[in-house]
């Protein structure tokens, strides 16, 4: 039997074709208009992060996670996908909804002893990811880009998003690119 593979992502392969400082001067404007004016550009970020990331290396994160919890599931998709990754939030939300209830039936168990109930970022952050534009997560299903806090890309989305200054950040994954 013949195997098929599925046919590539078009964003991805044009990242792909593009050089490492024409990219990140796309991915750098893309990122900024989306900030600014709110535009939906979360596939085209996230694969720019993603062929970016690539060039860069990277090391994969070692820490557990709980095959059996959506949350968990995500962010093992995110960092299977080069630690960044469009996905809609709704999607996110509905990965979130057994550890929110966990939390809220350990509350209502022992509403004396303290216990919260975290955000639906708050559980994000917990797991080592954040949403870009950030920091909350979009209402219904717009699409959002889930990265890798700590990838060097991921870095670049978080210093972005909160309004610092980029060109460290540039000059280093112009330099890591290969």
């Amino acid at each position: 039997m013949p195997t098929t593979t599925a046919p590539a992502n078009p964003v991805q392969q044009a990242c792909r074709a593009t050089a490492t400082p024409e990219l990140l001067a796309d991915l750098l404007s893309t990122a900024r208009r989306a900030l600014r004016t709110g535009e939906q550009h979360a596939p085209f970020i996230a694969a720019a992060c993603s062929v970016l990331q690539q060039r860069c290396g990277r090391s994969l994160p070692a820490r557990p996670f709980n095959q059996e919890d959506p949350a968990h599931q995500l962010v093992v998709q995110v960092i299977t996908s080069g630690g960044v990754m469009a996905v809609s939030a709704e999607t996110i939300r509905e990965a979130m909804v057994p550890t929110l209830h966990a939390q809220m039936w350990a509350r209502e168990q022992a509403p004396h002893a303290g216990r919260t109930v975290s955000s639906h970022e708050e559980v994000l952050n917990g797991l080592g990811t954040r949403v870009f534009p950030g920091p909350g997560i979009p209402t219904g299903r717009a699409m959002t880009v889930l990265y890798e806090e700590d990838a060097l890309l991921g870095r670049l989305l978080a210093a972005l998003a909160s309004g610092e200054d980029v060109d460290a950040l540039v000059e280093e994954i112009t330099a890591a690119a290969i």
